[in-house]
């Protein structure tokens, strides 16, 4: 029985990250808008598009560590080739993240 709880865990933890590494997917987008959200000492970015909302921030992940860069280099209607990754639930205000930017 423990080891089986220990399978369980191992799955959850080795998981995600795994599988939020497998959701990745290279697209094109034009910005419409960007925002900065303050979340209490923490904060995101938002970016607009026509068709989605996605978020910049770091990613331990991906070894991304300069969205504030990338989202002062982000113009509106500029369009862009991004790697993105993650998923939208709109159930809990979750964004895809944008990881690799290129003009």
């Amino acid at each position: 029985m423990k080891s089986l709880i220990i399978i369980i865990v191992a799955i959850l933890v080795l998981g995600f990250p795994v599988s939020y590494y497998l959701s990745s997917e290279d697209i094109e987008i034009t910005v419409t808008k960007t925002e900065r959200i303050n979340q209490g000492e923490d904060s995101k970015y938002l970016v607009y598009t026509e068709n989605e909302t996605f978020e910049n921030t770091d990613s331990w992940l991906y070894l991304k560590f300069d969205s504030s860069d990338l989202y002062g280099q982000m113009k509106a209607d500029q369009t862009y080739k991004v790697k993105v990754a993650g998923w939208r639930w709109k159930f809990f205000s979750s964004y895809r993240n944008i990881v690799v930017l290129e003009e």
